[in-house]
């Protein structure tokens, strides 16, 4: 992943309109591996870093690469005290290079790959996931109506939000796996059509926080597919690490005590204690068969973009290839474990 020149310069040219110095003999650096929005890192006039974020190039997918609706959480979270980068500027005039873009604070930290944070000792590692618990917790206490986000608040999320990721994966050119087919039709009669409405993150996972040096969540990233929904979307996208088996992604599998990592029931007790609310099992598990699903559609779609010679990271093969053993524990979920698929 690069960026071309010419529209750096383009980029450069419109901050400046806009009080914004950039210096242009530091030429942008990538940060992340992540599969979503090339991110770099930049330097003001001033020799203070930045991060310029911005679409990819090339057809998007429908709802997905919303830059401009991750500035606006970054906004209404960091104005609120919420550990986010504060957000600087955004461009949401496509004419400048063809797509948006922002430009955000640099956060300066760790960033963990591994779910086992092999580095750390296990006293710290419980302190991380302990903070990563909590800090999802406070997040989903804010009250939707005080942070003046132009989001829908309509109930059944977690159905609008399969359908629509299925949808927009299977279709004519790319057709249903008949196995994936039958677990999606099952369980969108189970989703929700009422409840609880939080600001979720959509993509909560340990490598989209920033550590501090005492294990502490500093900063919150990748905000793309925020939305008003049932905070079961995120918590679920957590607790089926530990279904997912280690050495698949950010699986933990039943490695967990011997990696000197939490359970997942710890996991979410942590999350209950600073949401302030318990969460009914049977539901979880719902949502875990939800998260598995969506999971494989994103696997498959990044399959897609590879296919179209989009995508943006040097593991998009590695990731993609991960989507057959999702499948295997997305059907041992739904088959072999009907009522409580959470490992303690």
């Amino acid at each position: 992943m690069n960026i071309d020149e010419k529209d750096y310069y383009k980029i450069i040219d419109h901050l400046y309109l806009n009080q914004l110095d950039i210096d242009k003999s530091f030429f942008p650096k990538v940060i992340g591996n992540g599969q979503s929005n090339p991110t770099f890192l930049i330097q003001d006039k001033n020799a203070q870093f930045k991060v310029l974020r911005m679409q990819p190039s090339g057809d998007l997918v429908r709802g997905a690469h919303r830059v401009d609706r991750e500035f606006l959480v970054l906004r209404a979270l960091s104005e609120r005290g919420f550990i986010v980068p504060e957000p600087i500027f955004l461009c949401d005039d496509s004419s400048i290079i063809g797509r948006q873009f922002y430009v955000m604070e640099f956060v300066d930290g760790d960033i963990f790959d591994d779910p086992f944070v092999k580095e750390k000792s296990e006293s710290d590692k419980n302190n991380i996931y302990k903070s990563l618990a909590e800090s999802l917790g406070r997040l989903h206490s804010f009250n939707i109506d005080d942070l003046n986000l132009p989001f829908k608040k309509n109930h059944g999320f977690m159905k609008r939000n399969l359908s629509l990721w299925y949808d927009q994966i299977f279709n004519e050119t790319n057709k249903p796996d008949k196995d994936i087919e039958r677990v999606f039709r099952s369980i969108i009669l189970d989703l929700p059509d009422h409840g609880d409405l939080s600001l979720l993150h959509g993509d909560y996972k340990l490598d989209n926080v920033v550590i501090d040096k005492n294990n502490n969540c500093l900063a919150i990233l990748d905000w793309e597919l925020s939305s008003f929904g049932e905070p079961m979307v995120d918590i679920s996208f957590q607790m089926i690490n530990w279904l997912i088996p280690s050495g698949v992604l950010y699986g933990i599998g039943g490695d967990w005590e011997k990696q000197g990592v939490p359970s997942a029931s710890k996991f979410l007790s942590w999350y209950e204690s600073s949401y302030n609310k318990d969460i009914d099992m049977p539901s979880l598990r719902n949502a875990c068969i939800f998260s598995l699903i969506k999971l494989f559609c994103i696997l498959k779609g990044i399959e897609n973009r590879i296919n179209q010679g989009n995508a943006f990271s040097d593991d998009a093969e590695l990731k993609a290839k991960a989507a057959p053993a999702i499948k295997d524990v997305l059907m041992n979920a739904f088959e072999v474990n009907p009522k409580d698929i959470i490992i303690s």
